[in-house]
């Protein structure tokens, strides 16, 4: 047990090493800031140094964790109807993540924009390519402004962020519901729009141009809708392509107040047989 723990880890720390060579590669061909460069120069030679040591042997005894520890599911059964509306907010947070959190711009039939962060945004098919997102109203039975808007103009930009301090930055300052006639746009004065056209933040790794298609009410006395919205383009930087995409790490809610990221690249394994919607 102890050796295949001990390979586990060294596959995986050497794979971090192949994946920030490779990063730093791409960044210094797209000619980004070199101190963010030497900080992942840094991240990749700690990572070597770390590999270097497992495989010589001198961190064995880390690897002696005496009883394998294992969790028996059924030992304690949670009733979700004797939960607060918190407790279980914390609990399904915490069970069902990460899940990607999506800045949603729309814009009511009077022209007032809104951005909302939305964490309930899955792709339901991919031919037609639809995407399914769940709209709550407020405590007082408010509709969101997202929901409201959709409504009257039917179309959304989801913009898909990094995972970094600016990004928390800006789902901190669009979190908070404002009255109909003020914009979170207003308060977010140092980030720019890709364009014009499209209302998104540039800093966005990419963002989804989509059309509402249906909304429908969901059961058991939720004050949600489910939306669900045909994408009609995807934008993003020029210089990138899918390989980038796929590499990125990406804004996501990891529990209830907790934000972090999700990278496709930091672990995987190719299956047999699998289609997705």
């Amino acid at each position: 047990m102890k050796n295949d723990s001990k390979e586990n880890v060294i596959r995986f720390l050497d794979r971090c090493v192949v994946y920030a060579d490779e990063s730093i590669q791409r960044k210094r061909r797209r000619g980004e800031d070199e101190k963010e460069i030497s900080r992942w120069q840094a991240y990749r030679d700690f990572t070597a140094y770390a590999s270097e040591e497992v495989s010589s042997g001198e961190l064995d005894d880390w690897f002696d964790s005496g009883e394998d520890i294992s969790l028996e599911l059924g030992s304690e059964v949670m009733n979700l109807e004797d939960m607060s509306h918190q407790e279980r907010t914390q609990w399904l947070s915490a069970i069902i993540s990460p899940r990607p959190l999506v800045l949603v711009s729309t814009i009511s039939s009077n022209g007032e924009p809104n951005l909302a962060p939305m964490s309930s945004v899955s792709v339901i098919s991919n031919t037609p390519p639809l995407i399914g997102m769940s709209l709550s109203s407020n405590r007082e039975g408010r509709p969101r402004d997202t929901l409201l808007n959709l409504k009257e103009t039917r179309k959304a930009t989801l913009a898909i962020l990094p995972s970094n301090e600016e990004s928390v930055g800006i789902i901190e300052n669009t979190a908070s519901p404002l009255p109909n006639d003020e914009s979170e746009w207003g308060e977010l004065e140092a980030i720019t729009k890709i364009s014009d056209g499209v209302s998104a933040p540039s800093l966005a790794i990419a963002a989804i141009e989509a059309t509402l298609v249906e909304c429908h009410p969901l059961p058991l006395g939720s004050v949600a809708e489910w939306v669900i919205l045909s994408v009609d383009s995807i934008i993003k930087p020029s210089s990138s392509n899918i390989e980038d995409i796929e590499s990125s790490t990406i804004l996501a809610q990891i529990a209830n107040n907790l934000l972090g990221g999700i990278q496709s690249s930091s672990w995987n394994q190719k299956i047999q047989d699998y289609q997705s919607n």
